[in-house]
């Protein structure tokens, strides 16, 4: 008990600092005069090093046999990374400070929830997950809200709440980590990922969901440096404004995820996820489109329901169709691939735009890029036609690995935001 004590308290404190703090990136990047290139850099190195950093990282883990040690050195690094970040003043600086961020935010990841899993067995793990997860939501919501009230409206100073908070939120979690107690475990061996990867046809209902999930990807991720571009340059929203904007999001997400969660194993999520899909891509559209602070509300709610369905639904179809034995095996493929994805989305989406503005005005050239991953994003949903659900008598629980595949928040105002752990 009392390192589960321990665990949700680390929760709660990286969810008030880091989790927050994220929610800002993206737009801090566009104030301080960062290009449409140099923001298709930021999301695109941020987005592959957090997806592909698990591979790495999650085999040496295994390896070595001990959660303990990562954590705590994973911690301290990203304090002092994320006390660089509110002393930044160039765009590159941001790049390069917040793919490090990543990186380290992966070996987290990693350990964090498979010291979760050596900490709770199957039939509590998946009720400790959910206690965790409103709590996370609950501290990133209220700080947000906090944060509202302390921003003055100048950006290079208000920026460093958020972002000394986060440096205060991971030594705290370093402290909590070296109270754990953890017996040591036996070292794992890592699979076999090129035997892996070479049998994946042989699972047909996850290779169609790999290949369609992979293709809608880098569209997924153009509009990732777009979105802050809008944010700031478009609609001239202050700090205080993108805080609203996620906490809107953010509140959706949790209620209608908890009304999911009630449902998911007993309806068909093959059409559901089709749809949700289809429905994503009209999100570049109504960026490109509205043009003041409560349709942007609006947006963020819609954001909100979807990226629900993403979270629940889809989780909850990927770790069906995933072998058993060999779960840990696929989220890491699949995540490492995303990775690979997201960093050549995100880059052609910042090229894009940036050829588009040296034609157009801002506001025409962004809803042309809109128009192109609008169109992107549409297509690439009907590969998510014919999915099938597996045959089987009863479904897997929302338990470990549906936490660690986590997609990224639809509509996000910073862009595609990483959660951090």
């Amino acid at each position: 008990m009392f390192n589960k004590t321990l665990i949700a308290i680390r929760s709660f404190v990286v969810a008030v600092g880091a989790t927050a703090a994220s929610s800002f990136v993206g737009v801090f990047g566009v104030y301080i005069g960062a290009t449409a290139v140099e923001m298709g850099w930021l999301q695109s190195t941020a987005n592959a090093l957090s997806n592909g950093g698990q591979l790495l990282w999650g085999r040496l883990s295994d390896r070595v046999g001990r959660r303990r040690p990562f954590l705590i050195a994973g911690s301290a690094i990203l304090a002092i990374l994320w006390y660089m970040m509110g002393r930044i003043r160039t765009p590159v600086q941001l790049v390069v400070v917040y793919a490090a961020i990543s990186l380290f935010a992966s070996l987290i990841t990693v350990n964090w929830f498979s010291l979760i899993a050596d900490q709770t067995d199957t039939t509590t793990r998946g009720k400790f997950l959910s206690l965790i997860n409103i709590l996370s939501s609950l501290g990133t919501i209220g700080s947000l809200v906090v944060m509202t009230f302390l921003f003055q409206g100048q950006v290079t100073k208000d920026i460093f709440i958020p972002f000394s908070t986060s440096a205060a939120s991971y030594v705290i979690s370093g402290i909590l980590m070296g109270m754990l107690k953890e017996p040591e475990k036996q070292k794992e061996l890592a699979g076999n990922i090129r035997k892996t990867l070479k049998d994946l046809k042989k699972n047909p209902l996850f290779y169609r969901y790999f290949m369609a999930m992979n293709v809608q990807g880098l569209f997924w991720s153009m509009a990732w440096p777009m979105f802050p571009i809008t944010i700031v340059l478009v609609m001239h929203f202050s700090l205080s404004d993108v805080a609203i904007l996620t906490v809107a999001s953010l509140s959706m997400s949790v209620f209608v995820q908890y009304i999911l969660g009630k449902v998911t194993d007993n309806i068909n999520r093959a059409p559901l996820i089709l749809a949700n899909r289809m429905m994503l891509s009209a999100i570049p559209l109504l960026y490109a489109f509205f043009t003041n602070f409560w349709e942007f509300i609006i947006l963020e709610l819609y954001s909100g329901v979807l990226g629900s369905i993403q979270n629940v639904v889809m989780n909850s179809y990927l770790l069906d169709i995933v072998p058993i034995g060999h779960r840990a095996e696929y989220i890491s493929i699949i995540n490492g691939f995303n990775g690979i994805v997201y960093l050549v989305g995100a880059l052609a989406g910042g090229y894009l735009l940036q050829i588009m503005i040296d034609h157009f005005p801002l506001h025409l050239a962004l809803i042309f890029s809109y128009s192109v991953v609008f169109s992107g994003r549409f297509l690439s949903s009907l590969l998510f036609i014919g999915l099938k659900e597996p045959e089987q008598k009863g479904r897997t629980p929302l338990h470990l690995y549906s936490m660690l595949f986590r997609y990224k928040q639809p509509g996000s105002p910073s862009g595609g935001t990483m959660r951090f752990r």
